[in-house]
């Protein structure tokens, strides 16, 4: 079928990517995780599934990380990067309950290669709020050695979080599940702080909300995620690949807006 878009081709024909590089800002890897079945959480079923879409590169934080044990679940993620440095890039995450805990941990995991932190309020066990005082050393950390960090986001989060984002201005900040709520606000956020960056993926996938945020004269500002292995990579690749914007834009959100969001050298 000729459509005159090449990425809705290779996804009617069930061919890989491969007509720019495509990176999944907002992955997981790790054997459990509450209330979310993982059929098979091997690294190689990941790859496998990766090469069937034409994602070149997973951004991974370790499952056991986001419920209470980040020391655990950073293993596994340097485990990823030391048996495939080309396919994963890794989030720390922290015990944000236990402050002593925390600048350890970051330090040892950036000495290893990772180059982010990921982050969420309600499920890193304790859960605490982002304008929390034990995330002030998170963000200090970050923006001193100019880390991005992927934020899970949505109701109060982003106003949590809007302090550190115009105190931290060395830090990219990944907006995850960007417009699950109050999208006039995450359109705020990046018009209004440079630094700030929308990242797609959402389990209810609402129509258009993709051309939403282009039409927002936001396409330099989108990067796309697929929370797997929470989320099916497909379907969240999908939104973008059949989403109503031109083949340029989807190139931008597919891969070459992560490579800034990341500062990735390659």
């Amino acid at each position: 079928m000729t459509t005159g878009d090449r990425f809705v081709e290779k996804a009617l024909e069930g061919e890989p990517i491969d007509q720019c590089t495509v990176i999944d800002i907002h992955g997981h890897i790790g054997p459990e995780a509450p209330d979310f079945p993982i059929a098979d959480p091997g690294l190689e079923a990941m790859i496998a599934s990766m090469d069937r879409m034409g994602i070149d590169l997973a951004c991974v934080s370790g499952l056991p990380g986001l419920f209470g044990d980040a020391a655990r679940g950073n293993r596994l993620v340097q485990n990823a990067l030391e048996r495939y440095p080309d396919r994963f890039w890794g989030y720390i995450t922290v015990d944000i309950g236990y402050p002593k805990r925390i600048y350890p941990e970051l330090e040892r995991r950036l000495e290893v290669g990772f180059r982010g932190i990921k982050i969420w309020s309600t499920g890193l066990r304790p859960g605490l709020p982002y304008d929390h005082p034990n995330y002030e050393g998170v963000f200090d950390f970050a923006n001193v050695h100019r880390l991005p960090v992927l934020a899970h986001t949505w109701g109060d989060e982003l106003d949590q979080l809007e302090p550190a984002i115009q105190r931290s201005t060395n830090v990219h900040w990944l907006l995850a599940h960007a417009g699950a709520q109050q999208v006039e606000k995450y359109v705020r956020f990046a018009r209004t702080y440079p630094n700030v960056f929308l990242e797609l993926a959402w389990s209810k996938c609402p129509r258009g909300l993709v051309e939403y945020f282009v039409d927002e004269g936001l396409a330099d500002n989108v990067v796309w995620g697929s929370d797997a292995t929470f989320l099916d990579a497909a379907q969240q690749l999908g939104r973008v690949l059949f989403a109503k914007i031109s083949p340029r834009d989807k190139q931008k959100i597919l891969g070459e807006n992560a490579h800034r969001a990341l500062r990735l050298q390659t």
